[in-house]
């Protein structure tokens, strides 16, 4: 990195305004400390700023150079025609500049902030989830005993747009074969891969609720996990739900039911123990064209009339306080559920035994009975994230180094996709 300001801890550096002290500064400061630091608090247990301007083309520089040495066998050369400022560019990185964290113990939590900045339209990845910040709604569909409620804007629009820049410098897929998958039917339905991928800037939920008093048993096997109900969502989704039920017409396992309101697709026969406990459904609101997945339309039905929410409950208080109500994305774990995540990695450690895997997601989990609380939110000059959470962002500079990574492996992996055409995926359903 090319300039780094500071880690600063309350107790050892940054001493209390009022006492006449302040923090000494730099005498050649970054031009982009003042945009991100108004987005953090200063004071708490961890206030870091990273200028990072041009670190992405060098980081990808390097890559390149790697990806070379990998590829140097190929006959075609191809990887040569991609530069480090292409590929930054590809990927919408080359508008970074900075980025900085902060936290502050709020017992029994702490309070997080995330920010990225940059200048220029966001575009490439920085699209990815969404684009004006709005009213966060999932929240009020959940019911009181939610575990966990998820709801995302996504623009997977983009991701085809970013492999097709990728496919022009002769890594991965070739735009003309981008074009042919897109033209390809998904699943035998009357609807083409490219006509879902229109329909993916949507924004997308989920909801979890987990009944730890009825155990669900894998016959044969010890291992066990409760209950849960669940609810996804997407919206702008309803005419793939009409193209399916069109086929479960001429399917005796998929029973297919309109009413005025929705358009249902459950199993047509009971499924097998210990799943009888569900009844899976796809699920069509036709005034909103918005598509369901449930574990079943009685549980559906229980979201959408319930009449006290989960934004009434302590531990979504307490996990939201001093969050955003609009956002981007947002999401919000239960203590039980984080209860329960700790006692499943137990029971696969006594099933399998402790290994490297195990002891990284045990560092890696949320301390067991804390809720969590989390909003991104797009800016105008960045993007920022608040949390509340039992870790403060300690832990996240561990996690940061993996995060960089990804768009590395994921630029090696379109490098590996074999221009071939790609055989047909089964259909269980409709063949």
């Amino acid at each position: 990195m090319k300039r780094i300001l500071a880690v600063l801890s309350l107790g050892a550096l940054v001493a209390c305004g009022s006492r006449g002290s302040t923090v000494p500064m730099a005498p050649e400061r970054s031009p982009h400390f003042d945009p991100v630091s108004a987005n953090l608090q200063l004071g708490g247990t961890v206030y870091a700023y990273v200028d990072i301007d041009g670190d992405a083309e060098r980081a990808a520089e390097f890559f390149m150079s790697l990806l070379r040495d990998l590829t140097s066998s190929r006959q075609s050369g191809d990887s040569r025609r991609l530069g480090a400022t292409n590929l930054v560019r590809a990927l919408g990185l080359d508008n970074l500049r900075a980025i900085g964290l902060s936290s502050y113990e709020k017992e029994p939590l702490y309070h997080n902030r995330s920010f990225i900045y940059h200048t220029g339209p966001r575009k490439g990845l920085l699209e990815v989830f969404g684009d004006e910040p709005a009213e966060l709604g999932l929240k009020a569909v959940a019911p009181e005993g939610a575990d966990l409620v998820w709801e995302q804007q996504l623009n997977l629009k983009v991701l085809v747009d970013i492999v097709r820049a990728l496919g022009e410098h002769g890594i991965g897929i070739s735009p003309t074969r981008i074009d042919a998958l897109l033209a390809e039917p998904l699943f035998n339905l009357d609807m083409t891969i490219g006509e879902i991928v229109e329909r993916l800037d949507t924004t997308a939920g989920l909801i979890l609720e987990v009944d730890e008093a009825h155990v669900m048993r894998i016959p044969g096997e010890s291992f066990w996990f409760p209950f849960t109900e669940f609810l996804f969502q997407i919206d702008g989704l309803g005419d793939l739900i009409d193209a399916i039920a069109k086929k479960a017409a001429l399917n005796p396992f998929i029973r297919a039911d309109r009413t005025k309101q929705w358009v249902i697709i459950r199993p047509g026969i009971r499924l097998p123990p210990p799943w009888h406990a569900y009844e899976p459904s796809l699920i069509k609101d036709v005034t909103t064209e918005r598509m369901y997945l449930v574990s079943s339309p009685a549980y559906l039905t229980k979201c959408l009339s319930q009449q006290t929410d989960l934004t009434a409950t302590a531990d979504f208080e307490a996990a939201f306080d001093e969050l955003s109500p609009i956002g981007n994305g947002m999401l919000f774990v239960s203590p039980q559920l984080t209860r329960e995540m700790h006692s499943m990695l137990d029971r696969v450690i006594n099933e399998r035994g402790s290994t490297v895997v195990s002891t990284i997601v045990r560092i890696l989990l949320p301390d067991a009975g804390s809720p969590i609380g989390w909003v991104g939110m797009n800016r105008d000059d960045g993007v920022l994230f608040t949390s509340n959470s039992s870790s403060s962002h300690k832990s996240t500079l561990i996690t940061l180094g993996y995060a960089a990574l990804l768009p590395a492996i994921a630029v090696l992996g379109a490098w590996r996709l074999d221009s071939a055409p790609a055989p047909a995926a089964p259909s269980l359903l409709f063949p």
